[in-house]
């Protein structure tokens, strides 16, 4: 094919394409075991550790969203169970005595967990960046 004013052809408009030159890298491993501790300063208060060992060493924190009539309130829980019918996907963090698992859905990680006992002692309460709602 050539054009009118022209006597050189004319490259067809669907061109083959040069191959990638570049090496694809491999795929690397998956990393066996539980990931690592992230970092988030975990603040523990009095009598924390000593509850939480007296029921099996180990304490979870999640995000639960509330509704209410002015819109939705995220809060944190915690227990010595994970919670119950919720798919969580919690991250271990490091805590002075005792195993933190921590899960703060859609809203990652804070800088600053504080964890408090009530004032009966009979629960756990937690605090994201020292904010009683998550922001």
């Amino acid at each position: 094919m050539t054009n009118d004013t022209d006597s050189r052809p004319i490259a067809p408009a669907t061109a083959p394409i040069a191959p990638a030159t570049a090496p694809i890298a491999p795929a690397t491993a998956p990393i066996a075991g539980p990931p690592p501790p992230a970092r988030v300063r975990v603040v523990v208060g009095a009598g924390v550790s000593d509850f939480v060992n007296a029921r099996g060493g180990r304490l979870y924190v999640w995000a639960t969203l509330h509704r209410c009539c002015t819109g939705g309130l995220t809060l944190l829980d915690a227990g010595v169970e994970p919670p119950a019918r919720r798919r969580s996907h919690f991250t271990p963090l490091d805590a002075d005595g005792f195993e933190l698992s921590f899960d703060g859905g859609v809203h990652g990680l804070p800088e600053t967990l504080v964890l408090e006992l009530t004032r009966g002692k009979r629960k756990v309460r937690a605090y994201w960046n020292d904010c009683a709602f998550v922001s």
